[in-house]
């Protein structure tokens, strides 16, 4: 629609006024509405905004007709608000906080000359009547009152809906709505997006944050759990953007020390196992301040961190892990080189070494040592062309992996599979196997406009692309040339197996078997029959094969992975995308219709391209009601997808044709048989099939939000969540034949062969099970890509040329229900704080996300059948968050955090190679029962408090003291329990963890954190 004259010269008057601001990344918007003092709207106000964190100085726009001046484009941080009109007393808002991503709104009153003088401090709402996004925003004020720890990992979990991972303290935070499974290493949220200042540090591998600053440098942490608006690329699981501050028209600066010492812990409980010293020694000191006053502003920061855990394991050994000796370095310079233009750059870099010392399941000599680090940098700039804003960035991550085994004179690694606990010998056996270099890198270019206009009510209109380019170099080998997997007895058969590779390799091992005449001939001169058509082996035909060669190292002959040759492979995936985002306001309803299109390609390490997307559409499309139309209170709804491209992990098994070559062995008929060949040069480990798709996510809200008495807000929110077009890696030569997944399930309870058992004589129970199995093979169709028909992927497959395809899984789905209840309060009469509680329900069947997880490669873990289906492993039922802080005016302040969950679920599993995998069921009457999740860890409680102490020595200098108490009422119960025979067990019989549903881990005791502050 044509926009009227009167219209446009508001608007551009209103963009002129405001002068270039922050960038896209990290800002808000201050909506001020003048009244007089009967209620009416105020037109020609002058309207002027001031923050110490608004680089350019104070911004001033006239009231509308409605009485209304919007500053869009903040900074986030404290704003004071100045009014004035002629025939009115001048009148002030103070401390009106301006947050990312969000719309401050407040109704100022002016009363006539000649009326008693009033200042106006309060009428501010707490509620964005605009938004549906839902989240919360953690600031500087906050980092430095509660007990939290000092990364940006650990504040996450202050947040409502957010988790830690769950029997692993060192993991990524989820969303409740989230796949929140410890298994071992790939627990937690793997498809979390993280940014600082913008630049995504989310590490293109494990979907892990990669880059930590100092907390005195973050001005606010913008937490989104659901919503997200269609200008986000957005993976499905939580959103953290950080924005580190820009300085300001004063020095200012600080020197932080943070301690911990040994003895600042309280003795292990009875029962409980030594969960060891810490010792933390954190010294940081930041510097800000102007070179030109509100032109150029400057920010630099180190920090020095040293993390040591001395543990005492029960077999009376005491060592000492590394958790962190990490030097972190900062800086960031902002211009405002004219009203309508400001150029930043940001700069920061981590060199981090840890170990896995601390961790008790950890064998000693199998301890390995990961040394890290790299740069990260941005370059924006933003120019304002009277009602449009132009912000074009520029960012670049690099991070260095290395990983190698801390000692190397114990022999080739021997892990010892049992269906019986193992003793700490067998447990011990070879030393690490870990030799790995990964260099990621991401480079990222970005243009974002901003077009503010009216017509039928205000519109902020922004338009935006990208163009990025993802790469993993690696450069991967095996410590000492090989890592076996032997058993601890020379009695187990084919057909009962112990968890382990040597069982989930049965299906390869049987293609090497049926397509290399030699290894026929010699299965056949060992007595064994081929019962297939066509004179093929089965999986069952092998069921009475033992594996009884001793192995000299220990045990007996199983599995091993086998180092042949090094090289680097370096698989890229590039992106390009863009969105259209619409804020419409119109009278009470604000509307945002937002749409994403993102493409991808994945291109091998030869610069071949291997797949590519079509542009994937993602609507994103909210509505919210001001209720009573003051800004008060709302309703808002939302519904919107997430792509979730898969980890450069998975690309690299489609795309590393000069990697590191390796394979992967089974020991039969004193031979090893290679089940897989890993990088030879010119071959692939895996094809994506021609009907691939990308994960998805859809989420549907509907909210209600509301403040009161001026100090409190309160929202409820519900959510469904459901996660589809999950992927896995195949194996073809099992899926594309019936015979094949029917000798699965023979094998797995007890049938034996066809040629043996045949079908007839099996019972009622029996039968259904073998034809559901066989129901499971796909048409061979299903597996054409890479060039290739599926028969052709198949023969290659066969022939030793292809080991998987990545696919989508038939049937594989996760859901969420939540609710989600929050209380805030404002702080007022020196105390504030917030309480909020969480009713979840996660219901699935895969595992899978996008890291590998034996779906697609064993019929047993199939997400179509029905004992896979339940509680997904992980989830909780229940979490709830609360804290507050009280301060005096003499400067003695207390906060405190709670944190409170039903204990998480998990399955009956089995350990296969870094897998948590769930169990088929033992008795086979239960195949069609539900099975998953079906066993909870006990409750989790937990109090910190800090108690902290502030004086001044002068205008400009003061100092503050804290003393943290965590775990305050020195809580020790059980947060963790096995899984599953063996799956806990590390390295001793530690609270015989071996056993299934024995504890392995618990809360650590009572312990204390003592911090000093010195700021000017």
């Amino acid at each position: 629609m044509h926009l009227s004259p009167s219209r446009m010269a508001r608007t551009t008057a209103l963009l002129v006024a405001m002068g270039a601001t922050a960038f896209a990344a990290g800002d808000g918007n201050l909506y001020v509405k003048v009244l007089d003092s009967q209620g009416k709207p105020v037109a020609g106000a002058t309207v002027i905004v001031t923050s110490p964190t608004q680089i350019g100085g104070a911004r001033t726009v006239p009231s509308d007709k409605e009485g209304n001046a919007r500053f869009i484009r903040l900074s986030p941080g404290d704003f004071k608000v100045q009014v004035s009109k002629e025939g009115f007393q001048t009148a002030t808002l103070s401390a009106i906080e301006v947050k990312v991503d969000q719309t401050s709104s407040a109704n100022l009153k002016l009363q006539p000359l000649g009326s008693a003088t009033v200042e106006v401090v309060s009428n501010v709402a707490a509620v964005d009547s605009t938004t549906v996004t839902t989240g919360t925003q953690i600031t500087s004020t906050e980092l430095e009152t509660l007990p939290v720890g000092r990364t940006q990992l650990s504040t996450l979990n202050l947040a409502p809906g957010v988790i830690a991972t769950l029997g692993n303290t060192n993991g990524n935070p989820t969303l409740a709505t989230g796949l929140n499974r410890d298994n071992f290493g790939s627990g937690g949220g793997r498809n979390n997006t993280y940014l600082v200042d913008g630049v995504d540090v989310t590490s293109p591998e494990a979907g892990t944050l990669r880059t930590t600053i100092a907390p005195e440098l973050i001005q606010v942490q913008d937490v989104k759990t659901g919503a997200i608006t269609a200008e986000y690329t957005a993976r499905a699981g939580l959103f953290s953007s950080v924005t580190t501050k820009v300085g300001g028209n004063e020095f200012s600066g600080g020197v932080t020390v943070d301690y911990q010492s040994p003895s600042l812990q309280n003795k292990v409980g009875y029962g409980k196992y030594d969960v060891g010293e810490r010792s933390v020694r954190d010294y940081s000191a930041y510097f800000m301040g102007p070179i030109i006053k509100d032109k150029l502003w400057f920010v630099g920061s180190v920090q020095s961190v040293k993390d040591e855990l001395t543990v005492k394991l029960p077999s009376g050994e005491s060592r000492t892990g590394l958790n962190e000796d990490s030097k972190r370095f900062f800086g960031k310079l902002t211009w405002q080189i004219s009203p309508e233009d400001l150029l930043s750059f940001t700069y920061n870099t981590n060199p981090y070494d840890f170990n896995n010392l601390s961790n008790p399941g950890i064998v000693t000599r199998r301890a390995a040592k990961t040394e890290q680090g790299g740069n990260r940098w941005i370059a924006a700039y933003s120019h304002q062309f009277t009602n449009l804003f132009v912000d074009v960035h520029y960012s670049h991550h690099q991070e260095d992996n290395k990983v190698t085994g801390l000692y190397t004179d114990a022999g080739p690694q021997n892990t010892i599979v049992s269906l019986s606990a193992l003793t700490p010998d067998q447990a011990q056996q070879g030393n690490s196997s870990a030799m790995d270099l990964r260099v990621y890198k991401k480079d990222l270019l970005r243009a974002d406009l901003t077009w503010l206009f009216s017509a039928l009510g205000n519109h902020t209109v922004k338009f935006g692309g990208q163009s990025g380019e993802d790469s993993l170099t690696r450069t991967s080998g095996i410590s000492q040339g090989a890592a076996y997997e032997s058993f601890d007895l020379g009695t187990y058969t084919w057909g009962a197996l112990p968890g382990g590779q040597v069982r989930s390799q049965r299906a390869r091992v049987l293609g090497a078997i049926n397509n290399t005449p030699s290894l026929k001939a010699t299965a056949i001169a060992a007595g064994y029959t081929p019962t297939g058509t066509g004179g093929v082996f089965q999986s069952s035909d092998f069921n009475s094969y033992t594996f009884n060669e001793a192995n000299p190292i220990g045990g007996y002959y199983g599995y091993r992975n086998n180092f042949v040759s090094s090289a680097s492979s370096t698989p890229k995936q590039l992106t390009q995308g863009f969105y259209l985002q619409d804020q419409w306001q119109v009278g009470r309803f604000t509307l945002s219709p937002g749409f994403r299109f993102d493409k991808y390609e994945y291109k091998a390490d030869n610069g071949q391209s291997l797949f590519k997307t079509d542009y994937n559409f993602a609507p994103r499309v909210g509505a919210t009601y001001d209720v009573k139309g003051d800004g008060h209170s709302k309703i808002y709804a939302y519904w919107g997808r997430y792509i979730d491209p898969i980890r450069l992990d998975m690309v690299r098994f489609t795309g590393s044709l000069q990697a590191s070559a390796t394979t992967e062995d089974v020991r039969m008929f004193n031979t090893w048989i290679t089940a897989i060949n890993r990088g030879t040069k010119g071959s692939v480990d895996a094809v994506f099939v021609d009907k691939f798709k990308l994960p998805k996510t859809d989420e549907f809200r509907l909210g209600y939000a509301t403040d009161f008495a001026r100090i409190y807000s309160f929202e409820i929110v519900g959510t469904l969540r459901r996660d589809f077009d999950i992927v896995e890696d195949w194996d073809i030569g099992l899926y594309s034949s019936a015979d094949n997944l029917e000798g699965e399930a023979r094998a797995l309870w007890g049938m034996g062969s066809a040629a043996t058992t045949p079908y007839a004589n099996l019972t009622t129970q029996q039968k259904r099970v073998v034809d559901y199995f066989r129901g499971l093979a796909m048409p061979v169709d299903y597996f054409a890509g890479g060039g290739f028909s599926g028969a052709q992927n198949l023969a290659r497959a066969n022939a030793g040329q292809l080991n998987f395809a990545l696919a989508n899984l038939p049937g594989g789905v996760r859901k969420y229900k939540t609710l989600d209840l929050t209380l805030t309060r404002r702080e007022s009469n020196n105390w504030g704080g917030f309480a909020s509680v969480s009713l979840v329900d996660g219901q699935g069947n895969s595992f899978s996300l996008g890291n590998a997880d034996y779906q697609g490669d064993l019929a047993q873990y199939d997400p179509r059948l029905p004992y896979m289906n339940g509680k997904l492993d992980g989830s909780v039922d229940w979490m709830a968050k609360f804290n507050a802080f009280y301060h005096w005016d003499m400067g003695l302040q207390v906060a405190m955090n709670f944190n409170a969950n039903s204990g998480y679920h998990y399955s009956a599993s089995d350990k296969v190679g870094t897998r948590v995998l769930n169990s088929a069921p033992k008795d086979i009457n239960d195949v069609f029962t539900e099975q998953a999740g079906k066993y909870r860890t006990p409750n989790f409680w937990q109090s910190d408090i800090r108690v902290q102490y502030a004086w001044k020595w002068n205008q400009k200098l003061r100092s503050e003291v804290y003393l943290d108490i965590i775990n305050l009422t020195n809580r020790q119960e059980v947060t963790g329990v096995s899984e599953g025979l063996n799956v806990r067990s590390g390295t001793t019989t530690i609270y015989n963890a071996a056993v299934a549903g024995q504890p392995y881990a618990f809360q650590a005791p009572r312990r204390y954190q003592m911090g000093f502050r010195l700021k000017f």
